[in-house]
Order: C-alpha cells, then sequence, then structure tokens
C-alpha cells in the first residue's frame, strides 16, 4: 500500500504497519532491507540503493535525529479516534498521524509542531465550571488501559445515572456540568505521553490523561499518585507510584486549558 505524495508543500508518505518499521529503522540508520516490503517501497520511490531517496528525505529529517518522541491520542464517543505522534529533532519533526488508510508521515519545521497536536488536546475556551464528580471508580482506570471505547462510554454514562438523583444542579444528587457530559456522551479524552533516547532504546518521561467536556477539563490522577503528591512526598516516591500501573480510583484535579498548554507545551521541542 506504500504512496507517495509530492504535490504539496512537502512530501507525504502513506505506509502501513511493516512499511512505517522498515522506513523508520532505515531513517534511524539501519540497514536497507531486501524483503518483500522494501520492494514495494523501491517501487513507491521511497527507497534506493542508497536508502531514503531525496525526494522523501524532507518527511524524514526528524526521524533522524529525533531526541523526543511524543504521541497524543484522542478518544470520543461521537467520532472515530484520532491519534499523531512525532519524531522531533533540533531543527525538524516527522509527523506521523494515524489515519484509516495507514500512517500519514510528513515533515515539519520543530517550531510547528505544537500546530499538529492542538486539537488532540482539546484546548480551548471554557467557563471552567468545576462541581464535580472529584473521583472516578476503579473500573474506569481498566477500561481506559484496555482501550475499550463503548465500554468507557457505557461505564460513565451508568457513572451520571447513579450520581444524579433528581437533586438539583450542583448539589449532592443532582446533575453538573461533568455528568451531563458523561450522560449525553459529550467528553473528551486525551492520552499524552513524550519519551527521550535512552540506553539504545526510548523511556518515557512524562505522559498526562485529560478528561473534558464543554464547561470544565480535568486531569485523571491515580489515587496513589494523588495522595503522595498531597502528602508532598519527594519525587521518587511519586514517579514510584505512577510506575506502579494497578487499577485503581482516578482523582478528576480540575485544570484550565492554558495549564494544560503549559505542561505540554516543553514537549513540542528536542529534548
Amino acid at each position: 500500500m506504500a504512496r507517495l505524495d509530492t504535490g504539496g508543500y512537502t512530501p507525504v508518505l502513506i505506509l502501513g504497519d511493516a512499511e512505517w518499521l522498515s522506513v523508520r529503522a532505515v531513517a534511524m540508520g539501519g540497514r536497507i532491507p531486501r524483503d518483500r516490503v522494501a520492494r514495494r517501497l523501491r517501487r513507491s520511490g521511497i527507497l534506493d540503493d542508497q536508502g531514503i531517496t531525496p525526494s522523501v528525505a524532507p518527511a524524514l529529517h526528524g526521524v533522524t535525529g529525533a531526541t523526543r518522541h511524543l504521541d497524543v491520542a484522542r478518544f470520543e464517543p461521537t467520532r472515530p479516534g484520532q491519534r499523531a505522534e512525532a519524531w522531533i529533532g533540533p531543527q525538524r519533526a516527522t509527523i506521523v498521524k494515524h489515519e484509516p488508510d495507514g500512517y500519514h508521515i510528513y515533515g515539519l519545521d520543530e517550531c510547528e509542531v505544537a500546530s499538529a497536536f492542538v486539537e488532540l488536546l482539546d484546548v480551548r475556551p471554557r467557563p471552567n465550571i468545576d462541581l464535580g464528580p472529584r473521583v472516578l471508580p476503579q473500573q474506569v482506570y481498566s477500561i481506559i488501559d484496555s482501550g475499550e471505547l463503548d465500554a468507557l462510554t457505557s461505564e460513565l454514562a451508568g457513572l451520571a445515572r447513579r450520581l444524579d438523583r433528581g437533586g438539583e444542579p450542583g448539589q449532592l444528587g443532582g446533575p453538573t456540568p461533568l455528568t451531563d457530559g458523561f450522560a449525553s456522551g459529550q467528553w473528551t479524552l486525551s492520552l499524552i505521553s513524550t519519551s527521550v533516547p535512552r540506553d539504545g532504546g526510548w523511556e518515557v518521561v512524562g505522559s498526562m490523561t485529560t478528561l473534558s467536556v464543554l464547561e470544565c477539563l480535568y486531569e485523571l490522577i491515580p489515587r496513589s499518585v494523588a495522595d503522595a503528591l498531597d502528602s508532598g512526598a519527594p519525587p521518587e516516591v511519586v514517579t514510584q507510584k505512577a510506575e506502579a500501573d494497578m487499577p485503581e480510583e482516578l482523582v478528576l484535579e480540575h485544570m484550565t486549558s492554558l495549564e494544560l498548554w503549559v505542561r505540554v507545551s516543553p514537549w513540542f521541542f528536542a529534548a
């Protein structure tokens, strides 16, 4: 399925899984393969006997010199999931968008990386009305970890039904902007992580999970991590709790779009 589109201002590669793995390995200095996948890449003008062809190189400069990898996924009940990655070097970045017909791969200047991820982060002006709930059950953690969007939609809708017992809006037993969003399926989940090269591989050095509705935005924090942060535990203890990766309650930590942007904006640049 390998295709190369050179009709725009920058070349765009459209590749399948095996093709992208092969191209990425060559761009990172690996040997030029001779297998069936490589033959498709040669026919498409992506590889030749010297490696990456000159017409394709601008799309892959970021991979070649990458000192940071960024991965952002956005999920919501009303539309298909979206995901994009960036391999970021000191001057250029390679953007990899996950589309129904394959990976769409193109290059950007490092200063343009943020523009490829704004939509996935659901950063928008909002009234920031925070009326709870403050905690999500352990089951939500497990469902997010499994990637089952339909199950998450059902679980959040069920949570809204259990919490909304006919009370006044904003009062105990009444609806809130967050439970209204859960009930109507108008919410957005974003998963954000960044990695840097270390010991011959890539190590995750930062991650966030956010949940938003039209009125408010939250970071989802495992209960043990939230408790450690509240108690002033040393950073290494907080890191240990975060790496435990055991299903537990999720604390909803209210934040603004600006606070989210400040947190993630360093991840748009080379490490």
